[in-house]
């Protein structure tokens, strides 16, 4: 059986080719990854911009990273302008991993040594809705409220299902891989790119932020995972800044990057000492 890892490094939400300044951040984090002493490379979700190309080449940028490299999409991954959604996530994506060496979550575990590395995109069923905003289900299956906000999934993202639906599918499957590994390993490290734990996200916020709540990700994951009972950490993306919170056993970390700066998380998985570096875009 191959070794255990000590030291893994995570980040999400890398939107290669979106902005200018955040890719030379980007670039620089890559280039601290590629230089690394770490066992485990975990990209959590947002790799590009809308065109799959953008993916390919932040892909690329870790190519000299000599570990093992994990990755699951988000949710940015999935738009299209004229596409089917679902291709993406299950053709496309896995077929850019695997040539770029990475191994993704969503098909399935990894099992090294004593760790099992589970995962998924994850994604969100409106339990992390703010209810003193008063508004309904609907409001917030449409994604926008007329002079609050609009999220983007309603028109990017292409696929005949609800996002209810969809968040029960990615906690079936997440069930369904640890099981997997229960009895094979020592612990298990869970990879979502949605927020799983409510306290992992931002405080009061303006009345967009407060609406886009919803779609952070969703507290069926959570409760999954702390049933779990070999679930030691989990890492996420998607909310942009960084975060921690521990429940019972249970470390869940968010890598933190935004639009332009550019965090990743150090992490030993022995002890659970953990330490974000930050990659600001360049003056």
């Amino acid at each position: 059986m191959s070794m255990s890892p000590r030291k893994l490094i995570a980040t999400a939400d890398l939107h290669y080719g979106l902005y200018a300044a955040g890719d030379l951040a980007t670039d620089a984090l890559a280039r601290h990854v590629c230089g690394s002493d770490a066992d485990v490379l975990v990209l959590a979700g947002d790799i590009g911009g809308p065109e799959l190309d953008s993916a390919s080449l932040c892909l690329e940028l870790f190519a000299g990273f000599g570990g093992l490299r994990l990755l699951v999409p988000g949710n940015h991954d999935l738009w299209t302008s004229d596409g089917d959604s679902l291709d993406r996530y299950r053709v496309h994506l896995p077929h850019m991993a695997c040539k770029f060496g990475f191994e993704i979550l969503d098909g399935g575990p990894v099992v090294r040594g004593e760790t099992a590395f589970i995962g998924n995109i994850g994604w969100y069923d409106y339990s992390f809705r703010n209810p003193e905003l008063g508004f309904s289900t609907a409001d917030y299956q449409r994604k926008s409220i007329p002079g609050v906000c609009s999220w983007n999934d309603g028109a990017f993202v292409h696929w005949d299902m609800t996002d209810e639906e969809f968040t029960r599918a990615c906690a079936s499957a997440l069930c369904r891989h640890y099981r997997l590994v229960e009895r094979k390993v020592g612990q298990v490290v869970a990879v979502l790119h949605h927020v799983p734990f409510v306290e992992l996200l931002y405080g009061p916020a303006p009345l967009p932020h407060e609406f886009c709540r919803a779609y952070m990700g969703s507290s069926r994951l959570g409760r999954l995972l702390a049933r779990c009972g070999k679930v030691r950490y989990v890492i996420c993306g998607h909310r942009h800044g960084a975060a921690a919170h521990q429940t019972g056993p249970l470390k869940a970390l968010v890598a933190g990057s935004d639009y332009e700066t550019k965090r990743l998380v150090e992490l030993d998985l022995a002890t659970g000492a953990h330490a974000w570096v930050e990659f600001p875009p360049p003056p």
